[in-house]
């Protein structure tokens, strides 16, 4: 029994499923606001599933939801430990790989089952999504393989994928504004990270100028793919004085990482604060975006579910030790 449970154990460390759930509260968010949408419009377009998506029955959709996210996330992650060996053998000797606890050959089909279960998941939304599903599968094999040596190509990477990525459940849906502001959020998460970490080569000045005009040159193709779909930034139907709910958690994001921050104890746990509190703050970006859409009811589930979920994270990665240190030294 204890050694399925530590098999069981090195699989979540290797894929790092505690840092996972803004990865699912996005697709979660790109749901059920579709099906809150589903059959209404606003200027006129039709906003509820988009192309290729022939869900309708919120449960399975959220159960495929959940599939892909954790199938493409358990891919991504897996695969940068596979690709990682040497440099974790130096310098994280205690991930699964160098520690001996998972041979190089089991990591690897990990890997290649994440990606095939993301896609299996994906089937149940549409044809579209399978597409979406590929692409952001390439896009993390180009990241892990090439992209992170430059680090302005790098950081972009990041953010188009976090963009594609939260299409994948509805690739027709015509407000993308909550698509932008996930994209900059992974861009700026990313890059504080990248700092954080000191990793090489070193952030320079013309690395920033690149991440800077890759993120103006993304977001203005989101902002002619939606004027293109005839609803533009923002639908008239509603104030733009709504638009203060994400506009304030991202404000509130800004304040509570800045703080934690400064209260780690180094540069590198500083880094692991900012991608837990970045990954949950997620979740909060969708309720702000359904309280800014006016629906009351979301808005309040996914703000319950932001504080579960932080919950579980903490759990996951204090007590069952997916933080990449030995279960022992708790």
């Amino acid at each position: 029994m204890r050694p399925m449970f530590e098999r069981v154990m090195t699989a979540l460390q290797l894929t790092r499923l505690s840092v996972a759930f803004g990865a699912v509260s996005d697709l979660w968010f790109m749901i059920v606001l579709a099906w809150m949408l589903e059959g209404t419009s606003m200027d006129g377009v039709v906003t509820g599933w988009g192309v290729g998506s022939p869900m309708t029955w919120l449960p399975a959709a959220l159960v495929a939801g959940l599939v892909v996210a954790l199938g493409l996330f358990g891919y991504g992650a897996s695969l940068n430990d596979v690709l990682d060996m040497r440099h974790d053998a130096t310098f994280s000797p205690l991930r699964p790989i160098p520690a001996g606890r998972i041979r190089p050959s089991q990591a690897a089909i990990i890997t290649v089952c994440s990606l095939l279960v993301a896609v299996l998941g994906a089937t149940v939304l549409g044809t579209w999504p399978v597409w979406l599903t590929m692409g952001v599968a390439v896009l993390l094999l180009f990241y892990n393989t090439a992209g992170r040596y430059l680090p302005a190509v790098g950081i972009v990477t990041i953010g188009l994928i976090h963009a594609v990525h939260m299409l994948i459940p509805n690739p027709g849906l015509a407000i993308l504004l909550p698509v932008w502001l996930t994209m900059t959020h992974g861009m700026i998460l990313a890059l504080g990270i990248y700092i954080l970490d000191d990793k090489r080569p070193r952030m320079t000045a013309q690395a920033l100028l690149g991440i800077g005009a890759g993120w103006v040159f993304w977001s203005g193709m989101l902002l002619w793919l939606a004027l293109e779909r005839g609803v533009g930034l923002w639908p008239e139907a509603l104030s733009p004085w709504r638009l203060c709910f994400p506009a304030a958690a991202a404000l509130i994001c800004v304040l509570v990482v800045r703080g934690k921050c400064r209260r780690a104890p180094t540069p590198r746990a500083a880094a692991e604060k900012l991608k837990r509190y970045g990954a949950m703050w997620q979740c909060l970006y969708a309720s702000a975006w359904f309280l800014a859409l006016g629906m009351l009811v979301p808005g309040i589930g996914f703000a319950v579910l932001a504080v579960i979920g932080f919950v579980v994270m903490t759990i996951l990665r204090e007590v069952i030790g997916l933080s990449g240190r030995r279960v022992e030294f708790r």
